[in-house]
């Protein structure tokens, strides 16, 4: 599987080039462990060139999100194709996931993320 990598601001965009199947998971997988075992904790799963997802493919996303999200980090997606869309939809994974439709958008997601967390409350007199 060939699988494309770049770093878009801060943000490590991973994109597929295939199928995410039974076939081709592990590969996938091992790509994501690798990116965090080298320190990367804000990663996007690019899905513009995945035409179909099976369920190991989906098993193999919802273990990448969880091993992200484990080391302090969040998964997110970009360019979900109508069919993969639905797909999250019925599993009710759409409901974890964050969506967007630009690499911008996805972008500043992470960076408003961040500062809401670090963000103090307002000291009350």
């Amino acid at each position: 599987m060939r699988i494309d990598t770049r770093i878009h601001h801060d943000v490590v965009i991973i994109q597929p080039k295939e199928r995410i199947t039974v076939e081709t998971d592990a590969q996938f997988t091992q790509m994501v462990r690798t990116l965090l075992e080298a320190g990367s904790r804000r990663l996007v799963l690019n899905l513009v060139d995945v035409p179909y997802i099976d369920s190991d493919g989906l098993a193999a996303i919802v273990q990448a999100y969880t091993a992200t999200r484990r080391r302090g980090g969040d998964l997110k997606l970009l360019h979900l194709r109508e069919r993969t869309r639905q797909l999250l939809a019925v599993t009710k994974l759409l409901t974890v996931f964050e969506a967007y439709d630009t690499e911008d958008e996805v972008a500043r997601s992470f960076n408003a993320n961040s500062e809401a967390s670090f963000s103090t409350p307002a000291a009350s007199s």
